[in-house]
Order: structure tokens, then sequence, then C-alpha cells
């Protein structure tokens, strides 16, 4: 066949996985026999079991007697067991022969098969035999009732073992059956009287009588007890009950009381391994054989089923087995073998088996068939009536069905038919995207219809992944196989076949909402493709596309990507498209944030804001310089300059308050310089306090208010002022109020411009509320020290303008209080005094300017006292 799909395909698994099933305990699980097998039957094998014992110690007892049997007897007796063991495997035999059973050439897989098969017959055949031997070895009434004794102990006994194995609880089972098995030992020896001197040291007297006579060989006994253990564990190995502590414990019982006969009259600490080898037995065979012992039972069980074609109870054991332990080799390749052996139409008449098939190890028999090079006709003819029947019973293993149809078609070169099957796969209208089974054998069907056969690359798989979505879901797919597995061949095959074709359009059918995967796309991967052709003159076009692709997964990476991309578009002459992208790569920084990216990123965000307002600029576009200026102000790079050219735009533009606060952060770089200092002075004197008033929101949070206070100030203690210099210290006087209303400075100052302007009014109207409305405390010292001279303009005021000296004499009171009131302050406050004809006041006040005899008014204020005092003797 023509570009056969390959065995690569499908990855081959030659043995199952451990079937499903439900979750047992560690309780013995009962296997369901080919027969219906009722509870009598199964709590019957204990009470053969039992009986078995009971007669085996009837015969041993009769034997050791030294007359008139002995060591003759031990062999009749054995004899006899095997005889009757034999007997009964020749009667199973004939009646499996006559079913229509064969040897075929492996004897001993059908003896144990015979074995596994006819528990009764092997019952009847070991207690037949002893029952035999018993009858043969009784010579008298008493042994009658002694051989119905033994046999009903017994018949208890095995009630008491099934009562054991119904213990939940491996350990509680454990200590319970060592415990009846040292009971069993012990009551035992006490009733054969080999415990006759320890009950008389313990003062007690034994009540049973021994059923030995005198001079009976007890070595007889303990061989004959011997010789009947392993016909007791050939029981244990052909009952339907799986094996538990609790034969183990009777088999060490046997076998203690056994090697206690044996080893009685040799060296005492030799007969002590009479008691430690049943218990160090007990422990090992429990904790290290019984386990695998177990599960090896059923999985021999299931291979002698399977050599003899019961099909059904193969099935049944090997799943047992595998229950146990799911990794157990024997079994698996057992249960392996079932499947390949079952007849498909028989099976299908068959629905007790057909319930125990594992449908998964069909459908990968199926595969195994399938994933040959060439399978034959017959091989593909089996593996479509094993996805018929997988079809026909599980219906939602479609998926899995309809690809390996697909494969089996392809082999049979039915291309048509093998491209339906696989657009089953491939398109998830008919099954559900989700489709556990359609998600198992994706990858395998996108394979085979992309890559590893031609007719089918043209007829579907080329067809399909043009479809919206489908390409991004086989994208996920492969991603997903290989974060399980970086070094999967096939997988990165697949990969590079995907990746390169994607399209943009795609990818956003993928974005987050539509319901398709995205998470596992890999943008670094694409990032290396769009490199990789970014400057090939011929292909550049298509590695933009792949880098753009990858910017939408590598946000932080965006920058250089879209300037890669800005710079392919001037090199090929497309103006506008490179400016685009070059406003992509500042928007991919902004959206990550300067801060968050790399250096090398970050460099690449501000030399292309830089390099946008740069051309702005040029282009005279005046709000896009300034976006990007300040921007790229944000830069440790741009320096005062990119502060100084963004205040110019913002001049232009007549935005003066952000002109003034870029002028602000430039001074912080250099306060000494001539040219931001004249913009400072030139910007405050452009922003005008209405405004200000009117919007203090966009007053920038740099604004300097000292500046303005300082600068009035500084301006008003100028002797000679024409109008414009008071109209400037007015100016930022007033500007200062505007943005702080509770300065008393900026008030003072404002009054201060007024005076020297000579609207006396209004500075008297300003000065009168600051002297009314004193705050309880000042903001700061210079508020406190500006209110004392507002008390002192306002009593200049009164006194030398307004004529009311009463008021003056009030504010000259207040700014008495000042540290700055000297003089001055008292001479005017005696002539306030001598306005208003309190002369004894005024005289005072002058007398204490006298004082200050270096003060320019201490001569004025002596006239003022001569005249005064000249007045007074008048």
């Amino acid at each position: 066949m023509e570009n056969q799909p390959r065995a690569g395909a499908v990855p081959p698994r030659p043995f199952p996985s451990a079937p499903r099933t439900v979750t047992l305990n560690e309780e013995p699980f009962l296997v369901v026999p080919p027969k219906a097998v009722t509870m009598r039957w199964l709590q019957a094998e204990y009470i053969l079991k039992g009986v078995y014992l009971g007669l085996l110690l009837f015969v041993s007892v009769q034997a050791a007697d030294a007359a008139p049997f002995g060591w003759p007897a031990v062999a009749r007796t054995t004899l006899l067991i095997v005889g009757g063991l034999a007997v009964a495997l020749g009667v199973a035999t004939a009646l499996k022969l006559r079913e229509g059973y064969h040897v075929k050439g492996r004897p001993l897989t059908f003896l144990i098969f015979l074995l596994l098969e006819s528990p009764s017959l092997v019952y009847a055949g070991a207690l037949g035999g002893l029952v035999l031997a018993a009858s043969w070895l009784r010579h008298g009434p008493d042994d009658v009732s002694f051989l119905v004794a033994t046999a009903a102990g017994g018949a208890a006994l095995g009630v008491l073992f099934g009562a054991l194995r119904a213990v939940h609880g491996r350990g509680a089972r454990l200590g319970l059956s060592l415990t009846l098995a040292a009971a069993l030992v012990g009551g035992a020896l006490a009733w054969l009287g080999q415990l006759g001197p320890l009950l008389e040291q313990l003062g007690v007297s034994p009540s049973l009588k021994n059923p030995l006579v005198d001079g009976a060989n007890l070595t007889v006994f303990g061989v004959q007890l011997l010789l009947g253990i392993p016909a007791f564990y050939l029981l244990t190995f052909a009952g339907r009950q799986e094996e538990t502590e609790v034969e183990i414990g009777a088999v060490c019982a046997a076998l203690g009381l056994g090697l206690v006969m044996l080893t009685r009259e040799v060296n005492p600490q030799l007969r002590s391994v009479g008691f430690l080898v049943p218990v160090v037995l007990y422990f090992l065979y429990t904790m290290r054989v019984l386990p695998g012992l177990r599960v090896f039972k059923h999985a021999l069980r299931g291979l002698s089923y399977l050599q003899a074609d019961r099909h059904r109870n193969a099935l049944l054991s090997f799943r047992r087995a595998l229950q146990l332990a799911p990794n157990h080799e024997l079994a698996r390749q057992g249960y392996w073998r079932v499947h390949c052996a079952l007849d498909l139409e028989r099976l299908r008449d068959d629905p007790q088996t057909l319930a125990l098939v594992d449908f998964d190890l069909c459908l990968d028999r199926a595969g195994a068939l399938l994933i040959e090079p060439s399978p034959s006709p017959e091989r593909l003819r089996e593996a479509h009536r094993l996805l018929d029947l997988v079809l026909s019973q599980r219906p939602g293993m479609r998926a899995s069905v309809a690809y390996w149809r697909g494969v089996a078609h392809a082999h049979a070169r039915d291309l048509d038919r093998a491209a339906t099957c696989l657009e089953e796969v491939l398109d998830p209208s008919h099954v559900g995207a989700h489709d556990p089974q359609r998600r198992s054998v994706l990858f395998q069907a996108w394979q085979l219809a992309l890559l590893l056969h031609d007719g089918l690359r043209q007829r579907v798989g080329l067809l399909q992944i043009a479809q919206p979505g489908r390409r991004m879901e086989a994208i996920d797919l492969v991603e997903r196989r290989l974060a399980e597995n970086p070094d999967d061949k096939a997988a990165w095959d697949l990969k590079r076949l995907l990746y390169q074709d994607v399209t943009e359009i795609e990818y956003d059918h993928a974005a987050p909402g539509s319901g398709l995967p995205v998470d596992g796309f890999d943008h670094g991967y694409v990032q290396q493709l769009g490199l990789a052709l970014i400057n090939d003159p011929a292909r550049w076009q298509r590695g933009g596309e792949y880098l753009r692709l990858a910017a939408r997964g590598l946000p932080a990476m965006g920058p250089s990507i879209f300037v890669q991309i800005a710079q392919a578009h001037q090199r090929a002459g497309h103006g506008e498209e490179a400016w685009h992208n070059y406003e992509l790569a500042k928007r991919a920084g902004l959206s990550v944030g300067p801060g968050a990216l790399s250096d090398e990123e970050r460099q690449t965000y501000f030399a292309t804001v830089k390099l946008l307002g740069d051309t702005a600029l040029a282009h005279g576009q005046t709000d896009l310089a300034i976006e990007n200026y300040q921007l790229y102000s944000e830069s440790e790079r741009s320096g005062l300059e990119t502060l100084r050219t963004l205040a110019d735009l913002y001049e232009k533009k007549g935005n003066v308050l952000a002109a003034l606060r870029v002028t602000e952060k430039a001074l912080v770089y250099n306060a000494k310089d001539a040219d931001l200092l004249g913009r400072k002075d030139r910007y405050y004197y452009s922003v005008m306090p209405d405004f200000v008033r009117a919007h203090p929101a966009e007053v920038p949070g740099g604004f300097d208010v000292a500046y303005c206070l300082g600068k009035a100030r500084a301006v008003l203690a100028g002797r000679e002022l024409d109008l414009d210099a008071l109209d400037w210290a007015q100016h930022l006087a007033d500007l200062a109020l505007a943005v702080k209303p509770e300065s008393v400075q900026a008030r003072v100052l404002l009054a201060r411009a007024l005076l020297r302007r000579g609207e006396k009014e209004r500075a008297a109207a300003l000065l009168e509320e600051l002297h009314t409305a004193k705050p309880e405390k000042f903001a700061g010292g210079d508020d406190e020290e500006a209110w004392f001279v507002a008390c002192r303009l306002l009593g200049d005021l009164y006194l030398q303008e307004l004529s009311r000296p009463d008021l003056a004499v009030a504010c000259y009171g207040d700014f008495r209080k000042s540290a700055k009131s000297g003089a001055d302050t008292m001479y005017k406050l005696g002539q306030a005094h001598e306005q208003l004809g309190d002369r004894a006041r005024a005289l005072k006040c002058y007398e204490q300017v006298t004082a200050y005899e270096n003060h320019p008014l201490a001569s004025e204020a002596r006239e003022a006292v001569y005249r005064l005092q000249a007045v007074n003797t008048t």
C-alpha cells in the first residue's frame, strides 16, 4: 500500500493495562466457577477439610498401635489416599474428554486444569481413600466410636475454619488462625498424654482418656500425620475458595504435632524445633508466600481454562489475579492471550462472557493487528470484527473505533472510506470536542491525515486543518504531548507542519471566549520563526505575521517585536505601516508598564517613543509630539532638554500651566538655568488668578507659591516702582492667593501692592478683614509676622489717611506684640493719643521714644514732649 501508516503512528502496547474493576477490600474474592456453585458447597469445603483432618488424626492414632498395624499401616493409608486421588482424576479426565476437551500435548497443564475444574472429585478421592484406610484400621466397637468422634470433631473444626475466614481484617485473621493452631497442638498433645508431667507439675489432673495404647509407636503417628499434609494442601489448592491464613494455620498445626512426635525422645533443645519450625513457616508463608501464591493460583487457573477453551472462566481468573496484583506479568500476558483467543462469532451469543470482555483491550488488540506495515487480509478482517464488537457494545468508544477503521481502510487502499472515518475523529461535531475517546486518538488521527499518507492528506487532512479552530486545537494537542515528552519526534514533526501555515485569523478564532484552546500555543516558537524570516526580502511579510502572533503571548517582549516589524516595513518603503508598528511597540510597553520591562525592552520602548516624538515634532504634530515626549521624560536618559522641548510645545499649544509644570521639573536638574528661570517668570505672569480659582484641579502639584510670595515681596521692596512692576507684584500676590486662599502673607502683599498703586480703600478693606479675622493659631511664623505687618499698615492708614486715631490706637496696640515693633510704633501711638486729646498717654509715648537718643524720631519726640508739657502748664 502506498505510504502505509508506519508503526510509529500509534505506540504499540505489548501487554494490556490492568483491567478496570470495582474496588475490593483485602478479603478473599470468590471466582465464579463454570457451573453455578452454591454457598452450601463453599461452606462444605471447610467442613470437608475439617473431616479430613479428623480422619487423618484417627488413622495416625490407629497406625501408631504396634500391633496389629505399624509401618505397613502407614504405607497402606498413604497408598489409599493417593489411589483415591488418582481414581478421582481418572474419572475427571474421562468426563472432560467426553465433553470434548483435549490434552493438546500439555499433560501437566491438563492435570492442573482437572484439579481446578473438578474440586468435588478431588475431595471425594482424597476423603474416600482416607475413609477406606480408616475402615481398614478399625478393629473393635470402640474404634467405631472413636472414628465417629474424630470425624465429627473434624467437621466442627471445619465450621470454625469457615467462621475464621469471615473475620474482616487480615491482621485479625492472622492472629486468630495462629491461636487456633497453637490450641489444636496443645489440645492434641494433652489428649495424647504428652503433657502429663507438665500438667502434674501444675497440679492439674488430666481428664481426657489417652487414645493411644501402651507401647504405641509415636514415631509412626508423627510420620502418618506428616504424610497426610500434602493431600490436605491439595484440597486447598483445588477448592473454589481462595486460600487464607486458616488453611496454613491448620497445616502448621499438623506439622507441629508431627514434628513433636518425631523429636520427643531427642535432646530437649532439639525438641523445641518441633514448635519453632511451624511458627516460622506460618509467618513466612502468610507474609511472603501466600499473597503471591494466591495470585499465581488464579493465573494458573486462568491458563488452565485458556488451554481448555473455557474463556469466560479464564477471564474471571485473570481479572481476579490482576485485582490482587495489577502488574503480575503472567496474569497480564494470560489476560491478553484470552482476548486474542476469543471467538467473536460465538461471543455475540454468550452474554455472560461478553460482560467480562475488556473492550479497551479489544481495541488494543485491533490496534496491534493494524499497526503492522502490511497486515494480511485475515488480520484486517479480524480487526474489523473486533471494532464491530467494541462499537456494538460500547457506543461511547465511537471515536477510537473510527480512527482504527480509518487505519484499516488505509491499509486496504480504500482511501475514501478511510477519509470518512478520519473526518469523524477530526471534526468535533460528530462526538464532541472534549470526548475522551476522541482526545485519546486525535493526535494519531492528525498524524495519519497530515504526515503519513499523501492520499489522506489531500482527501481529509488539508480540508480539515483549514476549518476554523481546527488547527489551533491540533496545536494545543501537540503542545500538551510535548509537555509530557519533550523529545517526542512524531510530535515535533507534526508541530512544525501545524505552525508552518498558522495565521492570525486562526489564532483570533481561538481567542478567550471562543471555546477553543490557546493556552498551549508556543509563542516563543513562532517568534523564532518570525526572526528567521523578518530579514528575508522575499518572506519578511510572513515573518512579520509570525512576530505579531508572538507578541500576543509575549507582551513583555512587545516593544522589540513591533520595532523589528516596523524596521522591516521601513526597508520595504512602507512608511505608514512602519509608523503604525512603532505605535504598537509604544502601546505594548505601556500595557506592561515601563517598570515591568526588562532593561533591554525598556530601552527599546523609550527609544521608540523618542523617535515618535521627534517625528511628530518634525511634522508639526504638536499633540503627538507632546504625548511621546511626555512618555520619554520618564526615562532616566531623557534629561533637561526633553523637558525644555516639552515646555516649548505646551507654550505653543497655549497650555501655560503644563509648560510651567514641566519647567519646574526641569529646574530640578539645573536651578540656575537662565532660560528656565526666564520661562518661569514668563509662565507665572501668564497664569491668570481667575482661571486658577475657576479650575483648581488643573493647577499642577508643584505650583510654587513660595516663588510668587518671594518675588512679589522683592518687587514691593523697591523704592521707585513703575506701574508694570506694581502689576507684576500684584499679579503674583493675587496668584498666590488664588492657589492658597488662607495665606496671610499673600493678602498682606496684595494690600501693599494696592497701597502702592493708591487704591487705599481696597487696601484698607483687605487689611481690616485680616485684622478682624485673626486666626487662633497661625500656620507658621511667616503668616504670624505678616499679620503683625497688616496691623501696622492698617494703623498707618487710620492715622495718616482716614483720620481714625481711635482705630489706629487698637492696631498699633496689636502691633506692639510683635518683635519688630519699637520707637516708630510708640511715636505713632503718641500721635494717635494726641489726636484723641489724651495728652497724658501721648506724653508717655513720646517720652519713651526720647529714650532712643540715636533714633531719627528722638528729636521730634522731645519737641512733642515740650509742647505737651507747655500746654499742661498753661
